[in-house]
């Protein structure tokens, strides 16, 4: 990709995880990155000299999502970056919060809806103008197999992550005639740093090896019996904005090693 052809792209959640990988994908593609999430200075800064190294520019912008005027100085922090907008937007910001309907915490329910839901919404209504002002954009939503089903204790979670994916379809269809495509991603258990750690912990409670435990962990969940990777995440998301994915607009596309086929 050349300069002239270089394109900005904003990554919710992107201090560790799914995000981080889509980040770094982005910015090893030759994309201006700009990073967003919950974390310590200290793990910001190490972010931040890390892609110094793919010679690409990249910021930190900070901001509560549970705030609509936080939200509203991160979008006017980015446009002083960069006076033209952004061209990708990758709604990732998240969180999950296991507890049956029935005893689940209001202040989690509101929490939930603000950062999954309320966040994605205003980004996706301060940006797209930009979008339409150049001809061209590219919107991901990160939501989940549990945005197309859902399982005990994840009600919440699946009602937003649901959400997002009719986000996308409506967004969508607005956009369609301005080069602009919106697509949600359904992705099922990905081996992400968090996941690992909770597999530690299940294996040393049953006194099982890590290696074992993780076996049967996603050979129990995944048809494929394999983890989904943040590598397969990332790149299906540079994909879907390539110019190769114009057409690709409206879209839920499950990444879950089959889970959701069965």
């Amino acid at each position: 990709m050349s300069s002239g052809q270089r394109r900005v792209a904003l990554v919710t959640g992107s201090t560790s995880g799914i995000g981080l990988a889509i980040s770094r994908r982005f910015a090893l593609s030759g994309h201006d990155v700009i990073i967003t999430g919950i974390a310590e200075q200290e793990a910001i800064d190490k972010i931040l000299d890390e892609f110094k190294n793919y010679k690409v520019r990249c910021s930190y912008v900070g901001g509560d999502f549970t705030k609509e005027e936080d939200m509203m100085k991160l979008c006017k922090d980015i446009t002083a970056i960069y006076p033209e907008g952004i061209d990708i937007l990758i709604n990732n910001a998240g969180f999950q919060h296991v507890c049956s309907i029935d005893e689940y915490p209001i202040d989690i329910w509101n929490k939930m809806v603000a950062v999954h839901l309320t966040a994605s919404f205003l980004l996706i209504k301060y940006f797209v103008p930009y979008m339409k002002k150049k001809g061209w954009g590219r919107i991901v939503n990160t939501s989940s197999q549990m945005g197309l089903i859902s399982t005990p204790g994840k009600t919440p979670y699946s009602a937003v992550k649901a959400a997002l994916i009719g986000l996308a379809k409506g967004t969508a269809l607005e956009t369609a005639e301005y080069g602009i495509t919106c697509n949600a991603i359904c992705p099922g258990y990905v081996e992400t740093d968090l996941v690992t750690k909770q597999i530690h912990v299940m294996a040393e409670k049953e006194e099982k090896s890590f290696e074992q435990k993780r076996n049967e962990f996603f050979g129990s969940v995944h048809p494929s019996k394999k983890p989904v990777t943040v590598e397969q995440v990332s790149g299906l998301v540079l994909y879907l904005c390539s110019d190769d994915a114009a057409s690709t607009t409206g879209s839920a596309i499950s990444i879950d090693g089959g889970y959701t086929a069965q």
